[in-house]
């Protein structure tokens, strides 16, 4: 039989051994975590609007323009936008922008269009195509598309589905 002379020693060694063992199975969290908690109800919004002829016909009264309209409720909980921006180019066309965040633990297809406004908040041109976007578990993705009408365009609207 083999005996240790400093058993001090390899109980030290031992525990050392499985703090490090314990510490590397942790689970790591998620590198993008979304807390819908912590989002506002929708204010009345800052910008330009589009609100109804007829009073009490759609909720909410007054749909802000320049942003992104979630129009599926089933992606209202997994899906954040970020941030949305526009500018106009050299020839007087307009992008738009949109970042979006995957808040689940899976891949997720959403899909984006754009609607082109004039000063009346009317269609300067027809809607854009649905656009396809790819999201890993956990990223964020971004939309962008632009206009065909020139300066006929005062403003947009994003809408936001989940891929069909």
């Amino acid at each position: 039989m083999i005996r240790y002379k400093n058993v001090r020693g390899l109980y030290l060694l031992f525990f050392v051994l499985m703090a490090f063992l314990i510490a590397g199975c942790q689970a790591v969290p998620p590198s993008i975590q979304c807390d819908f908690r912590t989002m506002q109800p929708q204010a009345v919004p800052t910008g330009p609007v589009l609100v109804s002829p007829i009073p009490g016909s759609i909720t909410p009264i007054m749909i802000g323009l320049n942003g992104v309209n979630i129009t599926d409720g089933t992606i209202s909980n997994k899906v954040m936008v970020q941030a949305t921006n526009a500018k106009r180019l050299e020839t007087g066309n307009v992008e738009v922008f949109a970042r979006i965040v995957n808040c689940t633990d899976y891949p997720l297809q959403v899909e984006a269009r754009t609607h082109f406004l004039d000063a009346r908040q009317v269609d300067a041109e027809p809607m854009t195509a649905w656009n396809r976007i790819y999201l890993s578990a956990r990223s964020i993705g971004s939309y962008s598309d632009r206009s065909t009408a020139g300066t006929a365009v005062e403003s947009y609207l994003i809408d936001l589905r989940e891929g069909r």
